[in-house]
């Protein structure tokens, strides 16, 4: 399974989001309400367009963070 971090567009519902998730049988991990990120996991890879309406961008998570 790929995780991935999907951020919210400003003017976006996040219980719509939830919804729409749910008709896609994808996995919310967990939502951040203060930055407006959800972690999501699904079987099959992401295609961005399809996520044009709710979000800002939708990337596959990565464990290269660094600070």
């Amino acid at each position: 399974m790929k995780t991935y971090q999907a951020v919210l567009k400003s003017d976006a519902n996040p219980e719509e989001f939830r919804k729409f998730l749910n008709l896609k049988k994808i996995k919310i991990l967990d939502y951040y309400k203060a930055l407006q990120v959800f972690k999501i996991q699904s079987n099959k890879k992401l295609n961005s367009k399809e996520f044009k309406k709710f979000c800002e961008s939708i990337e596959e998570d990565r464990d290269d963070l660094t600070i």
